[in-house]
């Protein structure tokens, strides 16, 4: 036994259908969006660590450069001492 619809019960079939497709459409889209979303901040996240790791990083080359610095115009300072005690020895006045 074979049922008939009427062309307005077909169309209004058809327009839910659309409706359903629509919505899955938008459904779909979401969660791509919210999934890249969920990416990059991760990615954001991973490069705000190195950041402040590279920061810390150069911050501490930084004082060591600073203190070898002062440690070697300490060194000179003396060595130039040093030297002038040698040359007035070597040169009695």
């Amino acid at each position: 036994m074979m049922f008939r619809t009427s062309k307005s019960e077909g169309a209004a079939v058809d327009t839910r259908q659309k409706q359903d497709n629509v919505k899955e459409e938008h459904a779909l889209a979401l969660q791509k969006l919210k999934s890249e979303e969920a990416y990059l901040m991760g990615e954001k996240q991973k490069l705000k660590s190195l950041k402040e790791k590279l920061e810390v990083k150069a911050k501490e080359e930084i004082e060591l450069k600073k203190n070898n610095i002062q440690k070697l115009k300490g060194e000179i300072t003396d060595l130039k001492a040093t030297c002038e005690v040698l040359t007035e020895s070597l040169n009695p006045a």
